[in-house]
């Protein structure tokens, strides 16, 4: 047998901070994956780091299937990976977990991001509990950039002091900026201010960040044919951050093949 399932990674999070005294996040699933495999045409565990190796004893193998693990997310840049390792290991091991039971078995290794929840929802990322769904209003696409170096995810405080104070059902994108900026008291990103004015001078529609990674986003319409030009501009004027991907926003959940 062969089952592969497949789970997005992030750009950020739309918003991080705390909602109604306690943890929250709202996911921003893009079309980068972590996928895992598992065959009986194989033997071993191939790919896996240290997080999804302790998810995996948790787990229930048989003992004559093979376990491989591949990415498009790099690490330490606030995308989700290990979340998303966690989340296709966990399904693809048993196809009957419940995104809710696997969100719960993530939590207990790191705070975990809700990627594998179906579309875009808020979460506390501390006890994987599902909040709300969030409506977006299209899938933007993506520029992601990059500050460089790594962050640890299970050393650094994840917790932004941002206080959400009320939760729509549809994503507010002023939130979104007002997340990011809050978070310049706990990981400063330098110029930030300046980059969202002047990509929202060029037509960008919001700016978001990872709050405990080096990465931020940079989101257009779906149908700007321009975005490739004013990716461009973005990276020309600001040297301090390297242009790393170009993807859109997508339904966060499993992917499987069977």
């Amino acid at each position: 047998m062969n089952r592969t399932v497949k789970v997005p990674g992030s750009c950020g999070e739309f918003v991080q901070g705390f909602y109604r005294g306690a943890p929250i996040l709202i996911t921003c699933p893009i079309e980068k994956f972590s996928s895992v495999i598992i065959s009986d045409e194989f033997n071993g565990v191939e790919g896996l780091g240290e997080k999804s190796l302790a998810l995996l004893k948790k787990l229930h193998l048989p003992k004559n299937l093979g376990v491989r693990l591949t990415t498009e997310l790099p690490r330490g840049k606030g995308m989700a990976s290990s979340s998303a390792d966690l989340a296709a290991l966990a399904k693809a091991v048993d196809f009957n977990l419940s995104a809710e039971k696997i969100a719960e078995l993530a939590a207990t290794l790191e705070p975990t991001d809700g990627t594998f929840f179906s579309g875009v929802v808020a979460m506390n990322p501390v006890t994987g509990k599902l909040i709300k769904n969030i409506r977006v209003a299209e899938k933007y696409a993506v520029a992601i950039f990059d500050y460089g170096g790594e962050i640890d995810t299970l050393k650094f405080n994840r917790r932004s002091s941002f206080q959400i104070l009320s939760l729509d059902e549809n994503l507010n994108l002023e939130i979104v900026e007002k997340s990011a900026l809050a978070n310049q008291e706990i990981l400063c990103k330098r110029g930030l201010i300046e980059i969202i004015t002047f990509a929202k001078d060029i037509g960008a529609v919001t700016v978001n960040v990872a709050h405990s990674g080096t990465v931020i986003g940079i989101f257009f319409h779906a149908g700007d044919l321009n975005i490739d030009a004013k990716i461009a501009e973005i990276a020309a004027r600001f040297d301090f951050i390297k242009f790393m991907t170009k993807t859109r926003l997508i339904d966060g959940g499993f992917y499987a093949e069977i």
